[in-house]
């Protein structure tokens, strides 16, 4: 998937100072305008020498958290909401229309077949929110577990004329499981990969007004198949024609999916890209994100050494919590190592030279980096 540069030159490519403001202007003749206010305070985060979207959602969402914010709360939190899903379009469209090739890149990764032999489980903590581990394990035969129960529901695929015409599996994790800090990962001696990802995933959604989650469970354990039910998600729930009756108003369900359960009653899947965009009164998505990161934390305890492929650890702003949570882990116990692996020149972060020792540098890409083990 693309580094974050990538995604930030896209979005540059159409939404700048100027193009923001004309979309305001057309949402407001849709009754979804916000004050001006607002959308100057975001333009200045629209120049190339600035722009960082992950920067970006956190500046949205720390100014409608805020209470010195509060008159201007909601337009803060609706513009969180259209530029998460932004980012969502951009890393799912990257994800469906490059099959191909991702397919024929990923052979390069057979590296991990042996270490999911060696680590029974292999944990595997990821910040992206595509579906890559889980199609370079389906092209080796690996099973993944991402944490869900075994329990699945079905989410009906309708026609122009509401008729359903297929149906899509989920796996399904309550709230209260994820409270409980218990989820349902493989336990020791399991010959497959323990999967957590801490920023939400394209495939992951929240059911609804409820606070439980549900994962798109493919119908078999293929990389085309894991592709199609990331497709049929976006794409297959509800016809446009249906969705267009259903919800006439695109940004009344940004960041969310419009379909229409078996029930016959009008439902959203909301986006966990992040955070999801739940209502401005509701903490659940940061207390969802939360709980992950502490299950991150506890699960860390367990291992006595760490790799970062691919993640230099020196973005501090945006990860600050991952990162504070790996020096913790790193300072708890002086036999633990962390192995940072990076083309080129890896260097320490700043904030772990004080632990110096226990952190080793590789200079090598990933797939460099797994060939060592076959």
């Amino acid at each position: 998937m693309p580094l974050r540069a990538d995604v930030n030159a896209e979005i540059l490519a159409w939404l700048s100072p100027i193009s923001l403001r004309r979309l305001n202007d057309t949402w407001r003749t849709r009754g979804f305008g916000y004050p001006d206010e607002v959308i100057e305070d975001v333009t200045h985060f629209l120049t190339e020498e600035q722009f960082d979207y992950e920067a970006l959602l956190a500046h949205l969402e720390g100014c409608y958290l805020e209470d010195a914010r509060e008159g201007f709360a909601q337009a803060y939190h609706g513009l969180y909401a259209y530029v998460a899903q932004a980012v969502y379009q951009l890393l799912y469209r990257r994800q469906v229309e490059r099959r191909n090739s991702y397919r024929e890149g990923l052979q390069y990764f057979e590296g991990i077949v042996p270490l999911a032999r060696q680590h029974r489980p292999l944990w595997i903590f990821s910040l992206n929110q595509d579906v890559l581990v889980e199609c370079i394990a389906a092209l080796f035969g690996i099973e993944v577990n991402c944490g869900f129960s075994q329990r699945t529901i079905s989410l009906p695929c309708r026609n122009a004329a509401g008729e359903v015409i297929a149906t899509l599996a989920a796996e399904v994790l309550t709230e209260s499981e994820m409270a409980s800090g218990q989820l349902p990962f493989c336990k020791p001696g399991w010959p497959g990969i323990n999967l957590l990802k801490l920023h939400g995933a394209l495939d992951v959604f929240r059911l609804g007004d409820s606070n439980d989650l549900v994962r798109i469970k493919p119908k078999e354990d293929t990389f085309d198949a894991i592709i199609d039910a990331l497709q049929i998600a976006n794409e297959g729930l509800l016809d446009a024609t249906l969705a267009a009756t259903l919800v006439p108003e695109a940004m009344a369900v940004t960041n969310k999916i419009p379909y229409v359960d078996s029930n016959g009653q009008p439902q959203v899947l909301g986006r966990t890209l992040l955070a999801s965009a739940a209502r401005l009164t509701d903490p659940y998505p940061q207390l969802m994100q939360r709980r992950r990161l502490e299950y991150f934390r506890g699960s860390l305890t367990q291992v006595d050494h760490l790799t970062a492929i691919g993640y230099s650890m020196s973005d501090i702003e945006a990860n600050e919590e991952v990162n504070g949570i790996v020096r913790e882990w790193l300072e708890a116990a002086g036999h633990r190592r962390l192995e940072i692996v990076l083309p080129g020149k890896p260097q320490i972060p700043p904030f772990l030279l004080p632990l110096a020792g226990q952190v080793a540098l590789t200079p090598a890409s990933a797939t460099t980096y797994l060939e060592r083990y076959l």
